[in-house]
Formats: structure tokens, sequence, C-alpha cells
């Protein structure tokens, strides 16, 4: 039986390709997933340990001193190591040497010939030029045209960002400091990281004075000191030993520690990416099971003669169905490997696609680990199997007279159970995403999801017999349009219901995601313009491109304009509890409550006087807090711990953001860059047009690049342009399961013809014509796609709708459906079809008539 099997799977190459496609796109997606996430995991971790020294000595993190304890988003300078530590280190016994480094996030820009921000993001790491070794004696910083900086006009930067700006080396560029203030510097050369990746920043490099000047605002000492460890020591004791000499608030840590904290990190964030993309390769998988089912179905109904003849020549029901696992398992294999192959080509197109936007991670190769070649090829078997196992059971109880006789059928037995078991499980689910919707219970998005799953396989289950009155109806068009050709196509697709539907499930599965996605998108979208136009008040705001606080003046100078009715300031800070517990610190006059956003005071009041706050609803509910409280908070410019009173417990409108704390202008000021505004919002003056306002900001704010200037709704069309873009992204991993369902019909269209083909060859013989014989294969292929796409957007609907109404409290507070957008959907259907039958269509059409009669 094991041979014959395999003559039989070797026999029928042809089937054996289409039967495995939609395993490799399958595994492939689930495979490039894990290996492109691995591969970034690699990147990030090369990355670190190249960057980093043997030891590294900086300010202790962990100091709970105010002074340490926290820093700002206004990108204030970080405190420093003295720079006489570096001659203490340096006396260390295992010290082969020891450098200041001077570094800084998002405090200097290059500009370019354009006189913007040079390369693929905003995001920039400037520090002084050194020539300390990374982790392990391997090259660290490494000049790669032209040479280092030396003098303080001089600068050099990273490739990329060189290619980008336009300048070349040797140009006189302009350096724009996060203050607004611009220096004229040389270009000396282009340097990096041995390594190469950049992950989309922007390094220049400076002398050290400069550097100093630059980024510590003129102050003494470094941001750390690298330091290389001599051959023969170990690193961990020449690391105790630094920290022995070290005075209070200091302290080293070894680069191996460092790099597997950041590790750890990255591992963290990778985790939702995996979680993520596992979600869409599952969603592949559960549509290629449905295709390999039907494909099992039908192998089974084509090879019924054969198993039929085994039984009667001795097999057993246990060796027929073994033979047809066996066919399964090989299946798996095949798709299993090709799938890993055709993963790791899509992990590398990934990655060359974020190289070309911007984001270089180095030159890292994707390569699939052991764990996960083994991982995929079972994965690949077991699905492949566990969905083949239902048809090899019908195989093994394939009458052996019966099936001989041509008069055993795999059509429509079964029906009325699977209906009804089908029935039940969509009636159930309803009730539980009805229940989910409406917050019956606490944990209601996962009641939702599960009720939604229910009634996935209630009507997948159902949809035979729930499509028939769908198929009847294309039916009466397909006969008043194409006559005989349409009547056929309709009884064909009667005759194999179960097949029609588990063809129509696949792409039922991928339209309703499609369908609920697209509503989330319209209704995210709209909510966000409501919440931009309702609850964010002004007609202009006005904010820096990071998290870079406005140059100073910005506001004074705006107030000043005429057709300028009224200016609100708001400044944040990054603060720490006294739990270490970091915290976002809003603050804003007291007359601008309700100004800048729309919120509303439940108690007390916002005040004026000194070291008071405001705190947020949920905030205040969290730590059991409420008015004539008080909150204690470190922060980096403060010599004591500040005690604040809290006069106010507010609450932001649906879809407004507020941070958690907010206090007045006077008390922020007492906190690291709590001198400088985060960002404004501006009122127009009466009689005064927005393009007016527009332009005479922009003669105050027009000149300096890291100033963003935007109405209410350029505001609102950046953050739908947003949510586009990841809606776009999510489209595309969806993409795969509409495809491998259209590798479905393909699939079953061009089996049904290999089963068909004696009915096809006696239907030419009465006098059928081959275009009659296209249009009948390509109508039961609409048909199939039709009733996948009616079932999949009703599902659609109804699960976008119930989830955006548990999603109100996330902001997502307005339903909007585009109909167009669904109309769509349904005519794409039709297509999609024509399509997929093409090639069976074809094949049909072009068989041999004797031949074709001859064939049983």
């Amino acid at each position: 039986m094991w041979r014959a099997a395999w003559k039989s799977l070797m026999g029928h190459r042809l089937r054996l390709v289409l039967s495995t496609l939609s395993v490799v796109l399958g595994i492939a997606f689930m495979s490039g997933t894990l290996t492109y996430t691995v591969m970034l995991s690699d990147s990030f971790d090369s990355m670190s340990r190249g960057s980093l020294t043997d030891i590294s000595v900086s300010v202790r993190s962990d100091d709970s001193r105010p002074g340490t304890a926290a820093g700002s988003v206004s990108g204030a300078a970080a405190a420093t190591v003295p720079a006489g530590e570096l001659d203490t280190v340096r006396g260390v016994a295992g010290v082969e040497s020891a450098t200041g480094i001077i570094s800084a996030s998002d405090r200097v820009y290059l500009l370019d010939t354009d006189g913007r921000i040079a390369g693929a993001s905003t995001t920039s790491v400037a520090m002084n030029y050194h020539g300390e070794p990374s982790m392990g004696h391997r090259t660290g910083l490494q000049v790669e045209q032209g040479r280092a900086p030396t003098a303080d006009d001089e600068v050099a930067v990273d490739p990329a960002t060189l290619a980008d700006s336009g300048h070349s080396v040797g140009d006189r560029v302009t350096v724009l400091a996060s203050d607004g203030s611009r220096v004229q510097l040389t270009i000396v050369g282009a340097a990096g990281y041995a390594h190469g990746a950049t992950a989309g920043a922007s390094y220049l490099f400076f002398d050290e004075a400069t550097a100093s000047r630059l980024l510590l605002d003129g102050s003494s000492g470094y941001s750390t000191i690298g330091v290389t460890v001599a051959e023969g020591f170990d690193v961990n004791a020449v690391n105790d030993a630094v920290n022995a000499v070290l005075p209070d608030g200091l302290q080293a840590t070894t680069g191996e520690t460092t790099a597997g904290q950041i590790s750890d990190a990255i591992d963290e964030a990778m985790s939702f990416i995996n979680v993520f993309l596992g979600v869409f390769a599952t969603i592949a998988l559960v549509v290629a099971g449905f295709i390999i089912v039907n494909t099992f179905s039908i192998l089974v109904a084509q090879r019924c003669r054969e198993l039929a003849l085994y039984r009667a020549l001795g097999a057993s029901r246990r060796q027929v169905r073994d033979s047809v696992v066996l066919e399964a398992v090989v299946i798996g294999l095949f798709g299993g490997a090709a799938g890993i192959v055709l993963g790791a080509v899509l992990a590398w197109g990934i990655s060359r696609v974020v190289a070309a936007l911007g984001m270089e991670l180095g030159s890292s190769v994707p390569m699939p680990s052991p764990a996960n070649v083994v991982g995929s090829l079972v994965l690949a078997v077991v699905v492949t199997v566990f969905s083949a196992w239902g048809p090899a059971r019908r195989a093994s109880r394939v009458p052996p007279v019966a099936a001989m006789s041509g008069e055993f059928s795999t059509g429509a037995e079964g029906l009325g159970r699977r209906a009804r078991v089908g029935a039940v499980c969509t009636v159930a689910g309803a009730a539980g995403v009805v229940a989910g919707a409406l917050g019956a219970f606490d944990a209601h998005l996962w009641v939702l999801g599960i009720g939604a799953f229910a009634v996935l396989i209630g009507v997948a289950l159902s949809s035979p017999v729930v499509g028939r009155p769908l198929i009847w109806l294309l039916g009466r068009l397909w006969r008043l349009l194409f006559h005989e050709s349409g009547r056929l196509a309709e009884l064909n697709s009667i005759r194999q219901p179960r097949r029609t539907a588990a063809t129509a499930s696949a792409l039922m599965i991928g339209l309703m995601l499609v369908t609920m996605l697209s509503i989330m998108s319209s209704s995210a979208s709209a909510s966000i313009r409501r919440s931009v136009h309702e609850d964010l008040r002004g007609d202009f705001i006005v904010r820096p491109v990071n998290y870079s606080p406005l140059p100073k003046g910005t506001t004074e100078r705006i107030a000043a304009l005429d057709g300028v009715a009224d200016v609100h300031p708001e400044r944040q800070v990054v603060a720490m509890t006294v739990g270490q517990q970091p915290l976002l610190l809003g603050a804003f006059a007291a007359g601008d409550f309700n100004r800048i956003v729309s919120e509303e005071m439940l108690s007390g009041r916002m005040s004026d006087d000194p070291n008071t706050v405001i705190v947020q609803k949920g905030f205040a509910d969290a730590n059991g807090l409420t008015v004539d409280d008080t909150i204690t908070l470190l922060d980096a410019a403060a010599p004591l711990p500040i005690t604040l009173r809290i006069t106010g417990v507010f609450e932001p409108a649906d879809g407004a953001t507020s941070a958690d704390v907010v206090t007045n202008l006077a008390t922020v000021e007492q906190f690291g860059g709590g001198d400088a505004d985060a960002f404004l919002t501006v009122d127009a003056a009466q009689g005064v047009t927005v393009d007016e306002l527009r332009t005479r900001i922009g003669s105050v704010t027009g000149s300096d690049p890291l100033i963003v200037v935007q109405s209410m709704d350029d505001y609102a069309a950046e953050r739908t342009a947003m949510i586009d873009r990841v809606i776009t992204m999510v489209y595309a991993l969806l993409a795969l399961a509409i495809v491998i369902a259209v590798l479905g019909i393909v699939n079953t269209l061009a089996l049904s013809v290999i089963e068909r083909t004696r009915e096809i060859g006696l239907l030419r013989a009465v006098g059928m014509k081959r275009r009659q014989i296209r249009t009948m294969i390509t109508l039961e292929s609409v048909t199939i796609a039709v009733l996948g796409a009616v079932l999949g957007v009703l599902m659609g609907v109804g699960f976008g709708i119930a989830l955006q109404h548990v999603l109100i409290g996330q902001g997502l507070t307005v339903l909007a459906i585009s109909w167009p957008t669904i109309g769509v959907f349904l005519a794409s259907a039709v297509l999609v079809g024509v399509v997929a039958a093409l090639w069976p269509a074809r094949k049909a059409a072009r068989l041999a008539m004797l031949q074709a009669i001859a064939s049983e």
C-alpha cells in the first residue's frame, strides 16, 4: 500500500503541485516572519555590541538622589561623568585604554541642500569621534571616506545621511541645534560603526571640544567613559576594580551586561511583531487548511475506483486511510521545505525594502534557524495531515462494489448534520458577539473574539446549505445570460455543495477580515477627524518634529503677530514618582484649562499657585488620590523631591489625550526642561482666514525645519495618514490569505476538470463548443467567489460594527462604514472568479474529445 500510494502520488505530479501550493504560501509566511524577526534581533544585537566598549562608566542610573532620578522630553543636557575621573579609570590595573565619550540624541541635525533635516528620519545621534574599540577588541568607529574631525569647525556624518543630504566631503554645511541655533561646519569625512547599521538614525561626529559645546551646553565632563580591557584580564574583575575607585553616583557596567539588557528589551519589542505577524500567518494557514480539506476530498472522489480496487484485493480500511495520510505527509514535507525557502526570500525582500526606506540594519543575511526549519516542517505536516484526516476516513469507507460500479458519491451526504451543528455554532457565536459588543462581561473583547470565531466556524459548516439560495439565484442569472452553459454551471455547483462551500469558505475568511478592517479604518479616520475638530481647541497647532522643545521665543513671536487672537502653550517633562515610576507631567496656565484640549473639571479647580497640580480621574482612582492630597515627584533639576498639592480632578473628552498630572507654568519650571514649550495652539483673530494666518505664522517659523505648523485639517490629515499606512500594511498581509483562496479556487476547478474529464468529453460529443465549456467553468468559479464574498462581507460588517462598539473607550468613537469600498469588494469577487478560472477553463476546453471519453 505504501508503494502504491507513492506511485499514485508521483504519477500525478500536477495534482501534487496544486495540492502543495497552499501549504507553501502558508508556511512561507510563518517561516519568513520568524526568520525576519530573528534577523532583526540579531541586527540590533550586533549594533549594540558593535557600539559598546568592554566597560562603560556613567552616572548611576539607579541613584535615588534628585538630579539623576529622571529626565525630560525637552532635550536638556544630561548629567555627566566628571572629566577628572578619566585619569582615575586609566590607572586601574587591567585597563588598556579609556576614552571620554560625549553623546546625545536629537540635539543637533545636519541640514540638506534644501535646508531640511537630512536623513531617513528626524532621529539624530551625535558624539565626539573616538578610536576606542568595541567589545572584544573589535573595530568600533571607522572612517569610510575622508578623515575624522579634529577642529571646531569640522564634522563627519554617516554615509547614508551624507548621500541623502546631497552634500559631499569638503562641503560647507549647516548643523541645526534643537534650540534653533545654527553653526557652519565643513564635512571632512563619512564615518560610522563597523557593523554599518544605523536603524534609520543620522550620525554626526565632532571633535571633543565641539561635542561638549553642542551636546552638553558647554558643560565639562563626558556622557560615558569607554574602557578597553587588556588581553589576559577578566572583564568582570576589571569592572569590579573600576567600580571600587569611582565616587558615589557613578557606576561601571560591562558591555555584556548592557548588551544583555538591550537584547532583552529588543526581544520584548520583537515579541509583539512576532505575535502581530503570527496572527496573519495563522490566518494564511487556516485558509490553506480549507483548501487542503477540499483538495483531498476531490482526490478521494477521483480515486474511489482505485481505492475500491485496493479493498477488493485485500487492503484493509486502515491501509486505505493510511495511504491517503501518506500523501498528506509528503505534501506537507514538500510544501514545508519549499515554504521555508520562500520564507527566507520573503524575509530578504522585506529587509531590502526596509533598508531602502532608510532603516539600514547592516549586512545580516536572513537564514532560518534550525528550530525554525524543524518547527515549520512539523507544522506543515500537522496542518496537512489534520486537514486531510476527514477525507482519509471517508476514503476508508469506500464500498468496493459501489465504487467500482461508479455509484459512490461524496457530494451531499451528511449535510443535514453539518448544517445543524453549524447553526448551533452560529447562534451561540452571535450571542457572544452581541454580549461582547454590549460589554456584558468584563473580558468583553475576548468574548467578542470567541463569539466571532464560533460564528465563522458555524457559517463554514453550514455554508453548503446556507449558500444554496444564493447559488440558485446566481443560477437563474446564468441561465438567462448564458443559457446551457449557465444551467450546467449551476448544476455542477449544486451537485457538489460541500466542495463549493469549502472553496468559498477560504475566500470568505479573507474578505471577512478585509471588510472588518475597512470598517475599522473608516471608523478610526472619522474618529480622529471628530476628535481633532471637537476636542482640540484653536485654529493652528505649532509643534516640533520630535521630542525636542520649541525654540525659545517662538511662542512670543507668534503671539505678537497681527491676526493672532491668543496662543496657548503647553510644556511637558518626564518626572519620577518616589516609587521610581516615570510620569508625564504637563503644564499650562490655569486660564488655559479646556482651551487647549476639551476637558472637564470634575472636582476642585486648576490654580496658578506654586506647587499645585490637577490629576486625571483615571490616575486619581488608580492611586487613591483626591483633592487636597499630595503627590511627590523627583526630577534632575530639583535640589530636593518636590511635594505637590492636588487642587482638582479632571477628565478629558473621549478621544482627547492629556497628561495624567498637570501643573502650572511656574511650578513646572522647577523641573529640568520645564522652561520650554512642547507645543502650542493658536487662535485666529476674527476675520482672519486660515490661509492668511498660516502665512503669518510661517513668517516666524518658515525657515526652521524643526517646527511644524498645521491647521486642524492638516493635523487630522496627518494622523489619518498614519492610520492609513498601518491599514495598508495590514491589507498587504491579508492579501496573502486572498491569494491562497484564489489558488484554492484554481486548484478546485483544475482538479474538478480532471475528475470530470469523461463528462466534458461527452458534452463535447453532443455538440457543446469549446467556448461554452470555458464559459461553464468560468461561471462555476464566479459562483464560488461570489458565495465566499457575500458570506465574508456580511460577517465582516457585523464583526466590524461590534468591534467598533467595544473600542469606543479607546478612542474609536465614530462608526463609519464605507459602502463604496464594500461594493468594490463584492465586485472584485466576480473578477477573482474570472481570473481564477482562466487556466482551468482553458485546460477543460482543450481536452481531446475522444481521449476524454475513453479516459475511464
